[in-house]
């Protein structure tokens, strides 16, 4: 006959969380959650610039628009989202234009400060494309 090994008495099976364990879970959770409220700001941000440059390509002629029209445009529409301050139209903003497209591409990055001298470099590439017609 074969006897099963119990366990004795004395052991009771842990059920539950301990201190520590919900501790360490509420601290993660925390510290994802910051990361979370820091990055919301910057992509909404983004976003704004994305849609900057949609409208600043609406309602015009693009066989024969400038840069300094898109950069009129797309300062106008930054100014009224307070993004405006976000992008050096020098270095991060490029138009270009071929005989079929017309793209506007912005290259910047941002710098999050997380904790003493710990930093968070986020880094937007934005390309809008445009067909070109030809008016005949």
């Amino acid at each position: 006959m074969i006897r099963k090994c119990m366990p004795p008495k004395s052991f009771k099976r842990q059920t539950g969380w301990t201190f520590w364990s919900l501790l360490f879970t509420i601290s993660v959770l925390m510290f994802f959650a910051y990361i979370g409220i820091q990055l919301v700001p910057v992509y909404a941000a983004n976003e704004n610039i994305k849609n900057a440059m949609s409208q600043s390509v609406e309602d015009v002629d693009l066989t024969k628009v400038n840069r300094t029209a898109i950069v009129r445009n797309l300062n106008a529409q930054l100014y009224l989202d307070g993004s405006n301050k976000l992008l050096d139209y020098k270095t991060d903003l490029v138009v270009k234009r071929s005989k079929q497209t017309f793209t506007i591409e912005t290259h910047y990055q941002r710098e999050i400060p997380m904790f003493y001298n710990i930093h968070m470099l986020v880094k937007f590439d934005n390309v809008l494309e445009k067909e070109l017609t030809s008016s005949r």
